[in-house]
C-alpha cells in the first residue's frame, strides 16, 4: 500500500471517529477511509462514460496502466472469512 496525505475539514474527522473503535464499523481511521475511497471509485467508474467493465480480465502482468485500472472488491466467504478480489476496468477516451 502507498501512503497518501489528504487534508480535510475537523467535521470529517469527527464523523470518522464515530465509526472507529471497539463499537465501531472499522478497526481504523485507515480502513474507513479506504473503504470510502474503494466504493467511491467504482461507483464513479461504472458511471463515467468513459469507462467499460472489461468482462475477462487479463493477466496482471499484461495490464497497461494507462489503459486499465485494478480496483479491489472484498467480501466474506460462508465461513465469514475475508475475500479479495479485484475488478478491472479500461479506461477509453470518447471521441469529439
Amino acid at each position: 500500500m502507498k501512503i497518501v496525505t489528504v487534508n480535510v475539514p475537523d467535521s470529517y474527522i469527527d464523523a470518522i471517529k464515530k465509526l472507529v473503535g471497539e463499537n465501531g464499523l472499522y478497526p481504523s481511521r485507515s480502513e474507513a477511509i479506504r473503504c470510502a475511497v474503494r466504493d467511491f471509485l467504482i461507483k464513479e467508474l461504472a458511471l463515467a462514460r468513459n469507462t467499460s467493465r472489461r468482462t475477462k480480465p487479463e493477466p496482471e502482468e499484461a495490464l497497461d496502466e494507462s489503459t486499465f485500472v485494478r480496483i479491489p472488491i472484498d467480501s466474506v466467504d460462508e465461513n465469514d472469512e475475508l475475500i479479495r478480489d479485484f475488478k478491472t476496468y479500461k479506461i477509453v477516451r470518447k471521441l469529439i
